[in-house]
């Protein structure tokens, strides 16, 4: 069944507020970064080469679940087009975002893990697993944050940025936020001292503790 052309002009205008969030924030730097929603069985995504703080619904592309266009249009989707796919392919996905921000990628660069430096982490499954350094747009690179995605809902990536997915685009970004924001509580802890951080058994009990609670940013977790 094809979504209601409704469903993708939603998509493509989520997407535009999406970018310049982002893009506000200070998560992206020129072209960098890139926004998918999936629609049924399409993907929307933000195009080749755009800058997120002013792309337009107009330059969004759409594509099947096998990269192939699917509504006409003069632009390309996204480089990063088969991490996006893979990710809707292995996981419950509805949206997907990718960035450059500035603590996350000083993190994927000096370890192999975010470790789990504050309570919230747990809404991402717990620590961030940094995939390996692969070109942008390649097998190996989507391979890789395939790997790093095991029972998470975001990722580094060594000397490029961080990934997150979620129910909706609105989320995935919270969760870009998120990491960039523990990345940086990592990286002070550790010009003070040895950071400290939680356990799975430690992270385990926030979970029961928010869905007993009903703690909203717990509700509805996608993992």
């Amino acid at each position: 069944m094809q979504p209601a052309p409704g469903d993708i002009e939603d998509a493509r205008s989520a997407l535009v507020v999406a970018g310049r969030r982002l893009a506000a924030a200070g998560l992206t730097h020129g072209t960098g970064g890139n926004l998918s929603v999936r629609v049924d069985d399409l993907v929307v995504l933000t195009p080749s080469g755009c800058h997120l703080a002013d792309v337009t619904p107009e330059q969004m592309v759409v594509v099947d679940l096998d990269g192939t266009i699917a509504v006409d249009t003069p632009h390309r989707p996204t480089s990063e087009l088969r991490i996006h796919l893979d990710v809707y392919r292995h996981t419950s996905a509805r949206a997907v975002a990718h960035a450059h921000p500035i603590a996350s990628i000083a993190v994927a660069n000096g370890a192999d893990e975010l470790p789990a430096v504050h309570y919230t982490a747990a809404m991402l499954g717990g620590s961030v697993r940094v995939a390996p350094y692969a070109v942008f747009g390649s097998v190996e690179l989507s391979d890789a944050v395939a790997g790093a995605l095991t029972d998470r809902t975001a990722a580094l990536m060594r000397n490029h940025g961080s990934v997150a997915y979620a129910d909706s685009i609105e989320n995935a970004c919270e969760r870009i936020e998120l990491v960039d924001w523990l990345a940086e509580i990592h990286l002070r802890s550790q010009t003070l001292a040895p950071t400290a951080t939680l356990s799975e058994e430690q992270l385990l009990e926030v979970v029961t503790t928010a869905v007993t609670r009903q703690y909203s940013p717990f509700r509805g977790s996608d993992r």
